[in-house]
């Protein structure tokens, strides 16, 4: 299987995935620096944007890891970024993101520590699903308030490229 980990980090996942090609990808040369130290001889990790040049020679992917980055960028920032990454995921490949959300009936720590991150532009499932479905079809959703041991909502969701995804029922025919 080959991943591409979009917005790595220091590519702490990296020690999650057996048997997986990996390439982590990053903006940030000391958090490059920093993956590649500890986790070089499990994958691959380089600075590279997805709108370099470089981005599409990395090849095809059956899977694209978007973990806690969508909340970094703007709605615009997103509508870029997905069709890219739409672009070098094989047709039978997944899109996994994961993001803090802000819901209603949140607990009020989950709230205020989804405001209080770096990321400027946390949004509520809704938000996320509206993004991810101008390049995707979602296959699972999930909302989560129990995988960290404060309080704390997390969205992610699993989708696949448009023109991979089969037609609806109601469309056949």
């Amino acid at each position: 299987m080959t991943v591409l980990d979009v917005g790595c980090g220091t590519g702490d996942i990296v020690s999650r995935l057996h048997d997986a090609s990996y390439i982590g990808i990053d903006h940030n040369p000391r958090y490059i620096r920093t993956a590649t130290e500890r986790y070089g001889r499990r994958g691959k990790f380089t600075v590279l944007d997805v709108n370099d040049a470089a981005f599409k020679a990395l090849g095809k992917f059956d899977r694209i890891l978007l973990i806690g980055v969508l909340h970094h960028l703007t709605d615009a920032e997103c509508l870029r970024l997905l069709p890219r990454l739409r672009e070098v995921l094989k047709p039978e490949g997944r899109l996994i993101t994961i993001d803090p959300a802000v819901e209603i009936g949140q607990h009020p720590i989950a709230l205020m520590l989804a405001r209080l991150d770096r990321g400027r532009y946390t949004r509520s499932a809704t938000g996320y699903r509206e993004l991810i479905k101008t390049s995707f079809v979602i296959e699972t959703e999930v909302v989560r308030h129990d995988l960290l041991r404060v309080p704390y909502t997390h969205a992610a969701f699993r989708a696949t490229r448009l023109d991979a995804a089969q037609p609806p029922l109601d469309r056949i025919g």
